[in-house]
């Protein structure tokens, strides 16, 4: 299963950086990351630049417009699944790995508490 994780993110560059960590130390690997930068002032584009993450710098319009263009990515780019979730974020080691083994065909959305 080819699984694109996916961050919204805007001016919270300290979060974003520990939601990313969270994501690379999962269990069960994603396939790609995808970081999507609500036009932030914070210095983090700089870093997604810097560190080569792949991003898209768009212009704040909220969670749900960055959730839009990860999801348009995502179907683009023929990803089985995509997890969601805002910079503040920070999974458990296990979090995707449990996701991903509850997921069947006929779901089209699944959510962890």
């Amino acid at each position: 299963m080819k699984i694109l994780a996916a961050i919204v993110t805007y001016n919270r560059l300290e979060l974003l950086q520990r939601c990313i960590k969270n994501i690379k130390q999962q269990k069960r690997k994603v396939n790609n990351l995808l970081i999507i930068n609500n036009d932030s002032t914070d210095g983090t584009k700089n870093y997604l630049m810097t560190n080569n993450f792949n991003h898209i710098t768009q212009k704040n319009l909220g969670s749900a417009s960055g959730w839009h263009s990860a999801i348009q990515y995502a179907i683009i780019n023929n990803f089985d699944a995509i997890w969601l979730m805002d910079d503040d974020g920070y999974p458990d080691i296990d979090a995707l790995e449990n996701l991903a083994n509850k997921l069947q065909k006929n779901y089209a959305c699944i959510s962890s508490v």
